[in-house]
């Protein structure tokens, strides 16, 4: 016999699978041009300034590296953020790198021993944060036509995750000193083992966050029917890069660096799913993520005005932008494609 906790689950699920069909159903055509445009930015956008940055974040944790500077920045780790200074090179790479890098690092560093639950769940709460890639180039550069906000965006992005950082060693207390049997007995793996590895777990997380951008993007292609121009909402929550291409047509510079700041729900289960190992409080995760959007918005606006930097006149125009410091859709197909082939042929050895 189910519990009635059960009875209401299996029902939510099963009104969710029927509801599902029925959409794509009847509204197959929108769900496959949001599809689409998902597939798009996955291959134009996210591949190319993403996969290399998370290479190295995981590489960084497998060669050892990490714990190297994590003998010369643990003070500084400790001090700031109250986590293992093991951690450095993974919270640089969140800043840096793009929404999942710090987690699939962070899960990297768990997995090894090189930190404890407790600092993997305290990092995985402020170590997010879009690339350099994304909020220069495809953000600022492409949708803004302003390089400078772009940097902005970025800048304010960083300093929001240093404070997020300094609250949450305020808000949960400084971490003990911890070595794991696993990583006292461990031995960082040589250069060509620990770049294999990690180019297996980026590949793993891109096909990951590719199928998630997917499918919140045919999702999006779904609402814009009955939402029309209110569907800008249902974007900033559900997905970031549909809701910066929407938020920079319509000139919106504060909601726009909310969104980035805040990610959405597609990049939260993205890094759900580079933790499935590490138990985190979703609730507290979604409220951080709120925080850090805010802040984002507020520095943001701070740094366009003190720097007195102009924008220019937005239209409602929608056209596709371009990514020129990218590789185009069937180079980044292809990288996708190689990076399967490779994990098959790893398998097969």
């Amino acid at each position: 016999m189910m519990t009635e906790k059960q009875n209401t689950r299996v029902a939510t699920e099963f009104a969710f699978v029927i509801s599902a069909v029925i959409a794509i159903l009847f509204f197959g055509k929108e769900c496959s041009s949001g599809a689409l445009r998902g597939i798009y930015f996955c291959a134009e956008v996210l591949v190319p300034s993403i996969f290399p940055f998370m290479v190295i974040a995981i590489f960084a944790a497998e060669c050892g590296l990490s714990r190297q500077l994590g003998k010369i920045t643990g003070g500084l780790c400790r001090k700031l953020f109250g986590v293992s200074g093991n951690l450095a090179a993974v919270l640089i790479m969140s800043m840096i790198g793009g929404y999942p890098v710090g987690a699939r690092g962070i899960a990297a560093l768990k997995k090894s021993g090189a930190i404890s639950e407790d600092d993997a769940v305290r990092a995985s709460y402020f170590a997010v944060g879009a690339g350099p890639g994304f909020l220069i180039v495809f953000v600022g550069q492409n949708l803004l036509s302003s390089v400078q906000t772009g940097v902005c965006i970025l800048v304010s992005q960083i300093l929001s995750i240093i404070i997020l950082g300094i609250a949450n060693k305020k808000f949960f207390g400084k971490t003990e000193n911890y070595n794991s049997d696993i990583e006292l007995k461990s031995k960082p793996l040589p250069f060509a083992s620990a770049l294999t590895e990690a180019v297996i777990e980026a590949t793993y997380g891109m096909i990951d966050m590719c199928g998630m951008v997917v499918l919140f993007s045919a999702i999006i292609g779904l609402t814009e029917k009955f939402f029309g121009s209110a569907n800008i909402y249902i974007c900033i929550l559900a997905e970031v890069t549909t809701a910066s291409k929407l938020l920079a047509d319509s000139g919106n510079i504060l909601l726009l660096a909310f969104a980035v700041g805040f990610g959405g729900l597609c990049v939260h289960f993205q890094i759900f799913t580079a933790l499935k190992s590490i138990e985190i409080n979703k609730g507290l995760f979604f409220l951080y993520r709120i925080i850090q959007g805010v802040i984002t918005a507020l520095l943001t606006m701070l740094f366009i005005k003190i720097f007195n930097i102009s924008l220019p006149v937005f239209s409602s125009i929608s056209a596709p932008p371009e990514l020129s410091l990218s590789t185009n859709a069937v180079g980044s197909a292809m990288l996708l494609l190689c990076g399967a082939g490779f994990i098959y042929t790893i398998k097969k050895l």
